[in-house]
């Protein structure tokens, strides 16, 4: 029996989808997988607020004939993609088909997702999807299964993977592997390694004609904090109630594997929530070291040392990412972060003192309805004064994942309109249809302006004045879009030299 995995996101990445690819393939079963990214509706200067994929009529079509053998079709999607998978799901709906949906948008929205699907996964999906496709090739219709909420019947039984060293290393085929190449409207076969190299290439804006080739990979699931905007307050709940980790043993496993099929492989990106908080971190990072794999890495400032941060550096860490979110106490208290951001202070200071030249990327949350200009601009002038000059910043739009204690909180306070589709909210504060001019100053330090004009720019006076609906929720949008016009008319006028 054939069974099809469709992801729509930009990246190839999706290790949750092919691990499940590598379950059923163990298992004996056929399965193809098919990877539809669209780079100019990704795009950070695409003008729409939200992120609204409207397939080719072509490609939908190649996708009917290429599953039409598929007896089970599986799409994963966030939250911000549920559009994606209704358009797909009517597109390859047939009779005798099953379509289902996983990932984060039907963990948190089950009977949303049922509007267009025969079922929706919730949670660790690989042993779920096994028992799925075995029903459903034993010829009887699929029922009970734990993890899966079927159309018409009520919430599941859920059940977790304790231990996820268990499961196979992600399927990367490349046969039964197809990725979407929106420039030539073609669906191409991979049809070997090699063939991943372009999807794994990163270009630095320092050295843009010497790309590296980035592997990402996860040694742990699930996150050992509980931020209250995060999806991880829900899945806490219904997947795991904490951090899972894989073995050494096998994330050596998946390194040897890497060093054997993908040679051109030059840097590891580690995507845990919070990779520090491994109990095993020491020998962990000792690993790394022995494979000569530079890596890159996330945590939060409450697992940060001296001694162990220096210890990964010395082991290859290139670059790491932490969550700051805010500064300012009353933001920390709604996002539950105050014992998570502790350590910050010692976290700015050893880098700016010991390491001035890494790189260090600190992650802000913008477009917060509780969060005021004074708040906003406490974390501008902690920034200012602690943060090292050669460091990051990546700012976000918050987005309301539904179920989490920040969304319940917007919708008792009427805070959030539930009648329309919220989640579709993308994350990329330029894209919005209000943007403050706090922010706008976060993004004068994320471009590395004098900081002695931004400290002028951020005078009470200016942003008292800035701040009014007539600047945030016309005038600074507007110039915001014709910014995005201009660069994306030159971007497609040099494009079309070539």
């Amino acid at each position: 029996m054939q069974i099809s995995l469709i992801s729509p996101y930009g990246s190839l990445y999706n290790s949750g989808l092919r691990s499940i690819s590598s379950v059923l393939k163990n298992a004996g079963f056929d399965t193809r997988m098919i990877f539809l990214p669209m780079p100019s509706t990704e795009s950070g200067w695409n003008l729409s607020p939200f992120c609204h994929i409207s397939y080719p009529e072509s490609l939908l079509q190649r996708l009917k004939v290429m599953t039409e053998a598929s007896a089970v079709i599986g799409i994963t999607l966030m939250d911000n993609y549920m559009l994606a998978g209704a358009e797909l799901s009517k597109t390859l709906k047939r009779a005798d088909n099953f379509i289902i949906f996983g990932g984060v948008f039907p963990t948190l929205n089950p009977l949303k997702a049922l509007q267009n699907a025969d079922a929706a996964c919730i949670g660790d999906g690989e042993y779920a999807m096994l028992e799925l496709v075995r029903q459903i090739d034993a010829g009887t219709v699929p029922k009970a299964v734990k993890n899966i909420h079927f159309r018409g019947q009520s919430y599941p039984e859920l059940e977790y993977i304790h231990d996820i060293s268990s499961l196979p290393l992600p399927d990367y085929g490349p046969e039964g592997h197809y990725v979407y190449i929106e420039r030539s409207e073609e669906i191409i076969p991979m049809k070997s390694f090699e063939d991943y190299r372009p999807f794994m290439e990163f270009r630095p804006d320092a050295n843009p004609d010497k790309p590296v080739y980035i592997y990402r990979m996860e040694t742990a699931r699930g996150c050992p904090d509980n931020c209250t905007y995060c999806a991880n307050n829900v899945l806490k709940k219904v997947q795991a109630p904490m951090v899972r980790f894989r073995t050494i043993e096998k994330i050596e496993e998946e390194i040897l594997w890497v060093k054997e099929h993908f040679p051109y492989v030059t840097e590891l990106s580690i995507e845990d929530d919070s990779f520090f908080a491994r109990k095993d971190i020491w020998e962990t990072a000792n690993l790394l070291k022995k494979y000569n794999l530079p890596f890159k890495s996330l945590f939060t400032p409450v697992y940060f040392t001296e001694e162990l941060t220096t210890h990964l550096i010395d082991c290859g860490m290139i670059a790491c990412q932490i969550g700051l979110q805010s500064r300012a106490f009353n933001t920390e208290t709604i996002y539950r972060r105050v014992a998570i951001n502790k350590n910050v202070d010692e976290v700015l200071k050893f880098f700016s003192v010991k390491y001035p030249e890494f790189i260090l990327i600190i992650d802000l949350i913008v477009d917060n309805p509780w969060e005021t200009p004074d708040d906003i601009l406490f974390t501008l002038h902690y920034l200012l004064d602690n943060m090292p000059t050669k460091a990051f910043i990546g700012i976000s739009s918050l987005v309301f994942f539904n179920g989490t204690a920040l969304c319940n909180k917007a919708i008792e306070e009427k805070i959030l309109d539930t009648s329309t589709d919220y989640q579709l909210k993308t994350w990329q504060w330029h894209r919005q249809n209000k943007i403050n001019y706090t922010t706008l100053l976060l993004v004068m330090l994320k471009l590395r302006l004098p900081r002695g004009l931004i400290r002028v720019l951020a005078s009470k006076p200016l942003v008292s004045l800035l701040e009014r609906k007539l600047f945030t929720e016309k005038l600074i949008p507007v110039a915001i879009r014709t910014i995005k016009k201009l660069y994306k008319k030159i971007k497609d006028t040099s494009r079309s030299k070539y």
